[in-house]
């Protein structure tokens, strides 16, 4: 169903900002949560519904900022047009959802959606052929399995940006025909490859086998975040006077970025960070072992109809 994919995405930072150990963030005077309030009681009880581990994931959002940002959240609205852009709207803006791969692109798509859809799609008909066919074969003496490998095909940090601005200007371009109310814009992206890792690139120009004591450990990550890809930032700033929220997704984690507070954000990243593909395998596997059923008298059913 069309608008499911960005639907998910918006109630993944939600539950972030909303919730707290899959609970609502409730007020405990009066028991209610963002949900039962007005926009009057919301604002003059707001810091009893925001989970405060929420704001590690903000980066470059003043206090005025977090406020306006989880309004919208509260606020905004499916496009009762889901063909037109963007996907969500709110009273002054809209939040516009688009995904980014680092993977190659055809016309037929991206690689890893297209054959991870493929390999998905013959797991799904061969454990249907075999629990067919084990169903009537039945055995007892021991476990029968069948299993399936997937390995991501090939994935680059250029294949990343590359899909990243191509999506960013073709919606830059659905945002100029735009005609409703956009002074708050918001890109929400999502990343959901999980194939590229991240290094802080400290020791570049370090001599090799030269020891550096305690003075500083590289940032590591096991996922690609945008917030330390100072390229991508630089580029995105460029459209601080249209989008002013920037909301990154990957399998791992949410960052909301604010436009034009990037250059602060680019202070405190001095270096470069080398960006890597990961060698990712998924699995699937079906088991089976039949276990015979005693047949007591009085168990059977006489059925005389």
């Amino acid at each position: 169903m069309h608008g499911d994919k960005e639907l998910k995405c918006l109630d993944i930072i939600k539950k972030a900002v909303f919730y707290k150990n899959d609970q609502l963030m409730t007020n405990p005077l009066t028991g209610k949560t963002y949900l039962d309030v007005s926009d009057a009681e919301y604002k003059n009880s707001r810091n009893w519904f925001i989970n405060p581990e929420c704001y590690q994931s903000y980066f470059g959002l003043s206090e005025y900022d977090r406020e306006e940002f989880d309004v919208i959240l509260r606020t905004a609205r499916t496009n009762s047009n889901p063909s037109q852009f963007p996907d969500f709207k709110f009273e002054n803006g809209f939040i516009e959802h688009f995904q980014v791969t680092s993977s190659s692109v055809n016309r037929k798509g991206a690689e890893q959606t297209r054959k991870e859809t493929e390999f998905r799609r013959t797991v799904d008909e061969k454990t249907q052929e075999i629990e067919s066919e084990w169903g009537e074969t039945p055995s007892f003496d021991e476990v029968r399995s069948q299993s399936w490998m997937f390995s991501n095909p090939v994935h680059s940090y250029e294949l990343l940006d590359k899909s990243f601005r191509r999506n960013w200007e073709h919606h830059m371009e659905s945002l100029k025909k735009y005609k409703d109310s956009k002074q708050i814009g918001i890109f929400m992206i999502e990343y959901s490859d999980c194939a590229l890792s991240m290094c802080e690139d400290v020791y570049h120009e370090w001599i090799e086998g030269m020891s550096h004591g305690d003075m500083r450990e590289q940032e590591k990550f096991r996922e690609y975040r945008l917030s330390r890809d100072r390229k991508l930032l630089k580029y995105i700033f460029k459209f601080k006077d249209d989008i002013k929220y920037v909301i990154f997704i990957n399998q791992t984690r949410f960052e909301v970025i604010c436009t034009e507070n990037i250059p602060y954000l680019i202070k405190v990243l001095p270096w470069d960070y080398a960006i890597y593909p990961l060698q990712v395998m998924i699995s699937a596997s079906v088991y089976n072992i039949s276990v015979p059923v005693d047949s007591k008298k009085g168990d059977e059913i006489d059925d005389k109809s």
